[in-house]
């Protein structure tokens, strides 16, 4: 026999619960992403490091891959994304101010920024090293 006492515990768990992961749920959705796409049709590996606010990753991507990072829910005017990449020999470098919820990034066959990428929101870094 149950008794309609040990009902409101539960539900009150749950709300518990809910209240618990909400700011867990909300922080993952509102972070804006950066993808970058590198074109299927290019040549060899593209050697990257992307710098996140000085939170420095590199890696390498093959033809058909991708790679990116979150950006800042709430970014100040010092906020910064910068992408740096090497394809056969050649280096290239962009800063991106992600936007909510999802900005991409496409890298052509030659190592360059394809036509696809909005402009908006990239711009040149400073002279790129040799």
């Amino acid at each position: 026999m149950t008794t309609s006492a040990t009902k409101p515990k539960r539900h009150i768990w749950r709300w518990v619960l809910v209240i618990m992961f909400t700011p867990i749920i909300f922080w993952y959705v509102a972070t804006p992403l950066v993808g970058f796409h590198f074109s299927d049709k290019g040549q060899g590996r593209l050697g990257y490091i992307l710098n996140v606010q000085h939170s420095i990753s590199k890696g390498e991507i093959y033809p058909g891959q991708a790679t990116g990072g979150a950006g800042h829910i709430f970014p100040n005017d010092q906020f910064f994304m910068q992408l740096d990449w090497n394809n056969n020999g050649k280096w290239h470098c962009i800063r991106v101010k992600p936007k909510w919820p999802r900005i991409d990034i496409y890298i052509g066959a030659d190592g360059a920024i394809d036509s696809r990428t909005d402009g908006n929101f990239i711009e040149a870094c400073g002279p790129s090293p040799q």
